[in-house]
């Protein structure tokens, strides 16, 4: 058995935010600390949108007489109200979706803050990128679709329906409805593309665990897309199987990158017949033979480098193996770190001969 010693005292992987570490015995309270301040977090960041929309309720009407007059496809009068009171309904979700599009900076500042703390450097990274790039891709969508493609699309649906000899008459509600679902279809395609993208530029992401990743990403966003067209089950799910068919295209070439490890466990049979998965990691920080088989693997100066220790945290939450085996290092620090962190492992750091 080779387990290092333990201290109480010691409670973090190293200096600054990345991971921190708390004992078994203190988890309940962090639990609580952290879902005191998501409530917090999330309450503020209600009260600031309900009072950002009050603005623009009050001058709702001027703002959906100019989306209405920009997908009017008719020269002459052809918009009729059918549902009045729908339209009443219309004037409060247009006004959140504007008093929501106001706050994107809280927003996205607000996750960056909560969310920051317990990630690791390279998750952090992919984080940041994706909460700069869903907002600024999602405006520059929503304003061609808007402006330029749904005028464009209901032009040419009216000139058909004139060729056939029809007289077109359209619901005004019915315009404005299809231009909010298809901007919801683009901010769910663009927040899951965002965070796919991201984790692959950033290396969270590649073909070992797009899997994982995707099982997450659709989920979440097959659950939004079904409660938000609930009252109508099968445009729903076709909605929903549409939207995940377009992340799947954008996002493949992107997850489907090989692995920048290749992990194989050494997997050996104890005494008592259990099976004993270990990764053995080389380091190489001293001069000595290194070993080149294919069971170890060589993160060159890992004790020294923040992402590379990163990296070998992740390499352990995903492979889960029993001991980790280190190699060519002569950093006892690093290795009784890593043991404080995953005390359910063995650490065991081999000196070379």
């Amino acid at each position: 058995m080779c387990r290092l010693e333990l201290q109480r005292n010691t409670q973090i992987w190293y200096e600054g935010d990345h991971l921190s570490l708390h004992l078994g015995s203190d988890s309940n309270v962090r639990m609580m600390t952290h879902a005191n301040e998501l409530f917090a977090r999330i309450g503020l960041t209600l009260f600031i949108w309900i009072v950002i929309s009050i603005p623009w309720l009050m001058n709702i009407d001027n703002l959906l007489e100019y989306f209405v007059n920009t997908l009017d496809p008719c020269m002459n009068n052809c918009l009729n109200l059918y549902e009045p009171e729908r339209w009443s309904e219309l004037r409060w979700l247009i006004a959140g979706l504007f008093g929501l599009i106001t706050i994107l900076p809280l927003v996205t500042w607000q996750i960056w803050r909560f969310s920051k703390p317990g990630l690791t450097y390279r998750e952090q990274k992919s984080l940041k990128i994706a909460l700069l790039l869903c907002p600024t891709v999602l405006m520059l969508s929503a304003y061609f679709s808007i402006i330029e493609l749904l005028p464009f699309v209901y032009e040419v649906g009216h000139d058909v329906h004139l060729d056939y000899g029809f007289e077109a008459k359209y619901d005004a509600i019915n315009l404005v409805y299809f231009a909010t679902t298809v901007l919801w279809i683009e901010f769910l395609v663009i927040i899951s593309c965002s965070i796919m993208i991201s984790g692959s530029l950033t290396g969270s992401i590649d073909v070992k665990n797009a899997n994982w990743w995707r099982l997450r990403v659709y989920g979440f966003i097959a659950l939004l897309s079904l409660l938000s067209f609930y009252e109508r089950t099968s445009y729903g799910l076709l909605i929903t199987l549409l939207t995940i068919t377009m992340i799947e295209s954008v996002s493949r070439p992107w997850i489907n990158r090989p692995a920048k490890y290749n992990v194989v466990l050494d997997k050996r049979y104890s005494s008592s017949g259990e099976v004993i998965s270990s990764l053995n990691v080389v380091c190489g920080c001293i001069t000595g033979k290194m070993p080149t088989n294919e069971n170890y693997l060589t993160i060159k100066d890992i004790c020294d480098d923040r992402i590379l220790q990163d990296d070998l945290i992740q390499i352990i939450l995903n492979h889960k193996p029993k001991r980790v085996n280190s190699f060519c290092c002569d950093n006892e620090k690093f290795w009784m770190e890593l043991q404080r962190l995953q005390p359910t492992i063995d650490v065991c750091p081999i000196q070379n001969d």
